[in-house]
């Protein structure tokens, strides 16, 4: 009995197992419905027990009834028995931002090294390993922290399984928490979803401490980095062991430290502040010895990059080179890429007289000048040359009639003489002498408003003087003494440098130093640009040949203060809202931004595959619309601007005691002394004055030199004329002395041969 028994098992056997995998394929088949994947990845090795490609083994039916369940559940699958073709369908997915499913048959201790040196860890990718074991692995030999997203699924007993999340709770430790069970003997899966959603675990951080690297950016942060053991903290938590290397931050203010706070109160987390490693946003790492890139990267960034930061602020901007090592969330700041350079400084009066005539101005206005005097020649001259035609002698004309007079002297001889013709030919008119040089004299009279006359008494001459007179009077005359005026009332200023043409053109000429925040989205923007951003770089290179990096500075605010010391022509490139806040406290007048050079986006950065920021940008999404991310900065620029009214004012009590005391010590008043020079270059409206109108004594000063000049070289010229009679005139007395002496010395001779005689 026993034995047939025994043989009834051993023959029903082969259809238990079989029953046994068919419900293990359908519970793992309503485990994987439960997360609703768009595709699913399978690894497993050929040694497995649960899944084998082994044809001549009778559970290569496993792998085909599971794809079918699979298939009838309309889920895209695929399945690998290559480790390294399957981290590749992942790293494709993951380019692509396809959120894809893993379901692993190894054991994780095998593939977490590779999953987190590949970078696999992410949100997008949820990796489900089964464990078959009664118990989850233990917690010291297995750790899935952030990024990564593990399931592991355990059997207690043959119709139960259990899921284990290691994200089911935001505390980031990677603790696995039983989420979700299945039993075959009831109705499946406990809950649907299978995992809880990321925005609901993430919605509350329960006191969660994050690491947060800060460098001084005013006015996105304040940091103090003379006090680095008092350091600022709202977690009473000081004690930190994996980060004793680094130093604690003392932030005393700035738009993203309110931001943050509000973040945290909103979403119930602590944080603590790290200087960022080189107080820097950081940059790609210098190639390696061996000439291969390294995608590492320095600064606050490089931290995100390692793990040793959770969260980075401080108008961090976004690019392509940054995004292929951390992610960002939604932009916290739109902001344009600037320029600052010094105030356009007040030119020099003493060319004030010439400076209503721009360089465009110029050459019309001598082309004018130049051809007025020949035009008025020609309207003058044609007439003389149309009528000067050549007639016969015999022929008169009387209006329309031609008379001919050798018919006329034949029928009525000795009536006519010949002295009519001569009269009718002294009557045609004749040109006047020298009438070139005289037009070109009297325009020249004409448009420097000296007294002339009318060089003839035509209509066509009279109209084109009038016209010559209206240009002279009311277009050159007028609107340059209307300019005049109101460059003397308002004193002009050299032209600003607003684009990066003029900026080039300052830096090749008037040698003009462009400056950059050390390792920032800006200086990206130079390395990388095209046209004008690459010579620009090329430029900043070649301004200090000895040291080739020292347009690198530490912070824009060290650039607006090199700008401000004014020992030489300097510009600054970063965010303009940056270098707008920093110009506002040194002083607006000081200083020229730019116009808007290229759009720019600073966000949060955080680590790649963040798990939490789906929940983060919801929150800073809300930030946005209702406009609080607006009024935060409106009032971190207020707040600033009442410090430097109440400093202003302290400063001016104080100078105004100095100017007290010293005016009863001495008993003057000191006040004209004590104020800056660039306060009264920099008036807007002056009162007119003497010095205005040095440009005009100078103008005379050169007119009486050439006057004078010219006197002499007539004088010199004349006296060489006259020389030149004198000598005549003295050869003329010589020759004629001699033939006097002639005449006297035969009248004498004759006188005495008649004596003789």
């Amino acid at each position: 009995m026993l034995w047939s028994i025994v043989g009834i098992y051993l023959a029903a056997w082969p259809l238990l197992k079989l029953q046994q995998l068919l419900k293990f394929q359908a519970a793992l088949s309503q485990i994987i419905n439960g997360l609703q994947p768009r595709q699913l990845a399978i690894l497993a090795s050929s040694s497995s027990g649960v899944l084998s490609a082994d044809c001549a083994n009778d559970e290569a039916l496993q792998v085909d009834e599971f794809i079918q369940r699979l298939h009838r559940l309309y889920y895209k699958s695929v399945i690998f028995y290559n480790k390294t073709l399957f981290f590749e369908y992942i790293e494709a997915n993951l380019l692509g931002a396809i959120e894809c499913v893993n379901l692993i048959f190894q054991q994780p201790d095998e593939l977490l090294e590779d999953i987190l040196q590949r970078r696999l860890a992410h949100r997008l990718s949820l990796f489900i390993f089964y464990w078959g074991a009664r118990q989850p692995p233990n917690a010291t030999l297995l750790s899935f922290e952030e990024p990564l997203r593990a399931v592991v699924i355990t059997r207690p007993r043959r119709k139960a399984f259990r899921i284990y999340y290691n994200q089911a709770v935001p505390t980031g430790t990677g603790e696995l928490r039983l989420v979700n069970w299945y039993d075959g003997d009831n109705l499946g899966l406990q809950r649907t979803p299978l995992l809880p959603s990321a925005a609901s675990v993430y919605a509350n951080f329960e006191q969660r401490v994050f690491k947060v690297p800060v460098f001084h950016s005013p006015p996105w942060l304040f940091v103090n980095y003379n006090n680095n053991n008092n350091s600022y903290s709202n977690s009473s938590d000081e004690s930190d062991d994996d980060y004793d290397s680094l130093k604690l931050a003392n932030v005393t203010g700035g738009r993203d430290h309110c931001l943050l706070k509000l973040l945290s109160k909103h979403m119930n987390f602590q944080y603590k502040y790290y200087e960022a490693q080189g107080r820097t946003q950081g940059s790609l790492r210098a190639p390696d010895e061996n000439g291969g890139n390294n995608d590492s990267f320095t600064g606050g960034i490089g931290m995100l990059q390692s793990g040793l930061a959770d969260f980075f602020l401080g108008d961090v901007g976004l690019s392509w080179e940054r995004r292929k090592a951390i992610e960002f969330s939604f932009f916290t700041l739109a902001d344009s890429g600037a320029f600052a350079t010094h105030a356009p400084r007040r030119l020099n009066e003493a060319l004030a007289i010439m400076r209503p005539f721009k360089a465009d101005i110029w050459p019309y206005l001598i082309l004018t000048i130049v051809f007025s005097g020949p035009i008025f020649y020609i309207i003058i001259a044609l007439p003389y040359k149309w009528r000067r035609r050549q007639l016969p002698t015999d022929v008169e004309r009387l209006g329309g009639v031609c008379i001919y007079m050798t018919y006329i002297k034949e029928i009525t001889p000795c009536v006519l003489k010949l002295r009519h013709v001569r009269r009718n030919r002294r009557s045609s008119p004749q040109m006047p002498p020298q009438l070139f040089e005289r037009c070109i004299w009297f325009t020249l009279r004409l448009f420097l408003k000296q007294s002339c006359h009318e060089l003839n008494n035509g209509y066509r001459a009279k109209f084109l003087t009038i016209v010559y007179w209206i240009a002279a009077t009311y277009v050159l005359a007028d609107v340059y003494s209307a300019q005049l005026t109101s460059q003397f009332a308002r004193p002009a200023h050299e032209a600003p440098i607003n684009t990066l043409q003029r900026l080039q053109l300052a830096m090749q000429r008037d040698g003009y130093r462009l400056y950059v925040e050390k390792e920032s989205s800006s200086l990206e923007m130079l390395e990388n640009g095209t046209e004008l951003f690459r010579q620009l770089y090329a430029l900043m290179r070649r301004q200090q040949p000895d040291n080739p990096t020292a347009y690198l500075i530490n912070s824009v605010e060290q650039g607006i203060k090199l700008i401000a010391d004014g020992s030489e022509n300097k510009a600054v490139l970063g965010g303009r809202e940056t270098l707008y806040f920093n110009i506002q406290r040194n002083g607006a007048k000081h200083f020229q931004l730019s116009q808007k050079l290229y759009t720019r986006y600073s966000a949060v950065a955080v680590q790649i595959g963040c798990p939490f920021l789906d929940s983060l940008n919801e929150v800073l999404m809300h930030l946005f619309e209702g406009g609080i991310l607006d009024k935060m900065t409106t009032a971190e620029y207020e707040a600033q601007s009442h410090k430097l009214t109440k400093d202003q004012a302290q400063q001016s009590k104080e100078l105004a005691a100095a100017e007290n005391a010293n005016a009863n010590a001495n008993g003057k008043s000191t006040e004209t002394a004590n104020q800056p020079q660039h306060a009264q270059d920099n008036e807007m409206i002056s009162a007119l004055n003497i010095r205005m109108l040095q440009g005009a004594f100078i103008a005379l000063a050169v007119g009486s030199f050439s006057a004078a000049l010219i006197l002499a070289l007539e004088l010199f010229y004349q006296s060489l004329n006259l020389i030149v009679v004198l000598r005549r005139w003295r050869q003329r007395w010589q020759r004629r002395g001699r033939r006097i002496n002639r005449a006297l010395r035969q009248l004498t001779v004759r006188i005495f041969a008649l004596n003789l005689g």
